[in-house]
């Protein structure tokens, strides 16, 4: 066996362990009875558009939190952040997992996105 062979051999092992090791370290989940949550945070600026948390759970019941309009003090940031905090830990305590969580802005407005499951 010359040397090329050794090495694409040694390569093709390790690859075929990896290929196995990913099939098993992340084993498809059964979503079949697993309850979604969704949780939207909107924090802006303005008149515009307020800020507030929406929460819709598994069988469609929303609920609205309003926030603080942000300003250029960090006072807003702060107190939203703690009842985001809060909301985030009752939604816990009810069971829910977050598995998911995504955000962006633009100039006037900062939009997180929460997604837990409960089975």
């Amino acid at each position: 066996m010359n040397i090329f062979t050794k090495v694409m051999a040694i390569v093709g092992i390790i690859a075929f362990a990896a290929l196995l090791t990913g099939f098993i370290a992340n084993p498809q989940t059964n979503t079949e009875n697993e309850k979604i949550l969704t949780m939207r945070v909107i924090e802006a600026q303005g008149a515009f558009l307020g800020s507030f948390i929406v929460i819709v759970d598994e069988n469609g019941k929303h609920e609205t939190i309003e926030l603080e309009k942000l300003a250029a003090k960090k006072d807003p940031f702060v107190k939203n952040l703690v009842k985001i905090n809060s909301t985030l830990n009752e939604i816990a305590e009810k069971g829910y997992r977050l598995v998911s969580q995504s955000g962006g802005n633009d100039q006037y407005c900062l939009t997180t996105i929460y997604t837990f499951v409960k089975k």
